[in-house]
């Protein structure tokens, strides 16, 4: 069952990049799922290969998308981006290392970020119903 409900509010009005924003929050919902993740190793390695593969296609689709638009912000939205990465690659780290893995603090960072990244970051920019990357 879905934790996190996609909400029409979400949208930016670019329907690739709302598209792979579903696709975020459809393995943020895996994440969930998952219970006591050190007797899963198999199922967690695959939520983070998801999750960096997504949100590294879907970072490189927004950043395309605000250099055509020519919104300024850009090297803003990379730095973000990045520390994302950085951040996501670390609990992985810390998983392969322990075997183990708070699930919710995952969870949470990732929701908390990529909800606060949806909401301001990506709306101040990328709304306007203008599918130039479709």
């Amino acid at each position: 069952m879905a934790f996190v409900l996609w909400r029409d509010k979400y949208d930016v009005g670019i329907r690739k990049i709302d598209r792979q924003h579903r696709a975020i929050i459809g393995v943020l919902n895996s994440l969930y799922d998952m219970q006591e993740a050190r007797k899963k190793p198999r199922q967690m390695q695959r939520v983070f290969a998801q999750l960096r593969n997504y949100i590294q296609r879907h970072f490189a689709t927004e950043e395309a998308y605000i250099v055509k638009k020519g919104c300024s912000g850009v090297d803003e939205q990379r730095r973000e981006h990045k520390q994302f990465i950085d951040t996501i690659c670390g609990y992985q780290k810390d998983f392969l290392k322990k075997k183990s893995l708070t699930e919710i603090n995952l969870f949470n960072f990732v929701w908390d970020w990529f909800a606060h990244h949806i909401m301001v970051v990506d709306k101040k920019c990328l709304s306007g119903g203008d599918d130039m990357l479709d």
